[in-house]
């Protein structure tokens, strides 16, 4: 007998997992799709200016609007998660993400495109909290791993959508917004492979506190660690991004050459997560997210040596990209009860994508590109130093397995049907 609304036991004691095998390829197609969608905009940004006789700035709200709509996609889902399921929050969050991106494609008024990125937005910041976190309480041993996948897969719908501008033209990105959103048939299609219940909340009730856990402060303290990690390393990542070829020309190559490695950049930053992805079952969350810090901040550090500018900002791609999935691993540890915890850190990071852009921007205003390398190297260093003092904070904490109920009756047997969750100790993890 099963628990009302949950996954029968495995023979073994486990939960089956909350995804099927399609349902969890469908979800890698999810993130490529998000990720294509971030980087749709700049792309595109000369075509809506032309369109609409806009303003550079004014063309580049369109990427802003659709990640503040994201931030509140992600706590607003995250908030109705528990009382309609995991099956039904990505249904909504999938249908939310295909209605922006179809409007978005057929509106021919600027407020009305501004409103659809939104509601894109919305949807894809749903997408984004669902599959993180349905993927490290919903598929055991393998979540770690199946998580830098899926955040790879991420990375390649930010390579490729560029690509595809680059073919059709950015005076077509009606139809290529309209096709992208329509791929999430796809996906949805798979949904009914998703496992309605148990949600994390439902799952987390069931969760010991963990050993380090001494109060709502400690807590609050270990949480505001994580909010500062991925804030920090996203204004790197993003100011690398934005910022790269700007640099790279001013050092005398050519527009298209510091173009080319920026594109170099982001492939390093998606190989990073494909590369980790086996590690994450033999090495702790902690030791990847913090030696993948100072890996960055080594890399930084070397932008500056002649020559070695483009390499290093690669190599910073490579390290940069195992940060976000496997310190929600790492946050999933450390507080698997806080069901609240993933969300904000989420909504942090994409908060810190849409804040520090301009902020870099204002600096190398004022101090001229050079500013850069030593800029980043201050946010590379903070960014080392939080991550550090959280592995120190948190080290000899013993993470817990949390308890699912069978709904077998007491009386009939005694044994404790336990799911597994990234919270499981397994070999090499703190």
């Amino acid at each position: 007998m099963t628990a009302r609304g949950g996954a029968a036991p495995s023979p073994g004691g486990e939960q089956e997992p909350l995804f099927t095998r399609t349902a969890v390829a469908a979800s890698c197609l999810g993130m490529v799709i998000i990720g294509a969608l971030i980087a749709l905009y700049g792309p595109v940004v000369p075509a809506l200016r032309d369109k609409f006789s806009l303003s550079e700035p004014t063309a580049g709200l369109a990427l802003a609007a659709q990640s503040l709509g994201a931030v509140v996609g992600v706590l607003g889902f995250h908030s109705v998660h528990r009382r309609i399921g995991n099956r039904a929050l990505l249904i909504s969050s999938y249908l939310t993400m295909l209605a922006g991106t179809v409007t978005f494609g057929l509106s021919g008024t600027w407020p009305l495109m501004l409103g659809a990125a939104v509601v894109t937005g919305l949807g894809l910041g749903g997408v984004d909290f669902a599959i993180s976190r349905l993927f490290l309480i919903g598929l055991g041993s393998r979540g770690p791993a199946l998580l830098n996948v899926a955040h790879g897969c991420f990375g390649l719908g930010t390579v490729l959508a560029p690509a595809v501008i680059a073919v059709t033209g950015p005076e077509r990105y009606g139809a290529t917004f309209i096709t992208i959103g329509l791929l999430t048939l796809i996906p949805l299609a798979c949904v009914r492979g998703v496992r309605a219940r148990p949600t994390p909340a439902e799952l987390a009730e069931a969760s010991p506190a963990p050993a380090h856990r001494s109060g709502g402060r400690g807590l609050a303290v270990v949480l505001a660690g994580f909010v500062a990690v991925y804030m920090l390393h996203f204004a790197v990542q993003s100011g690398i991004g934005n910022w790269e070829p700007t640099h790279l020309h001013a050092l005398g190559q050519s527009m298209t050459g510091a173009t080319v490695a920026t594109s170099a950049y982001w492939l390093a930053m998606t190989a990073g997560r494909f590369l980790v992805a086996p590690l994450a079952r033999r090495w702790s969350p902690a030791a990847i997210v913090t030696g993948a810090c100072a890996l960055m901040t080594v890399s930084v550090l070397l932008v500056p040596v002649p020559g070695l500018a483009p390499w290093a900002y690669a190599a910073a791609g490579l390290c940069i990209g195992p940060i976000f999935p496997n310190g929600l691993n790492w946050l999933n540890r450390s507080a698997p009860a806080s069901g609240s915890a993933m969300a904000y850190v989420i909504a942090a990071a994409m908060l810190g994508s849409v804040a520090f852009p301009p902020a870099l921007g204002a600096v190398i205003e004022e101090y001229d590109v050079g500013a850069l390398p030593l800029t980043l190297s201050v946010l590379c260093l903070a960014t080392l130093a939080i991550s550090a003092a959280l592995a120190r904070r948190l080290r000899g904490a013993r993470p817990g397995t949390v308890t699912a109920r069978t709904g077998v009756p007491r009386e009939q047997t005694r044994t404790t049907t336990t799911v597994r969750t990234t919270g499981t100790r397994e070999k090499g993890a703190s």
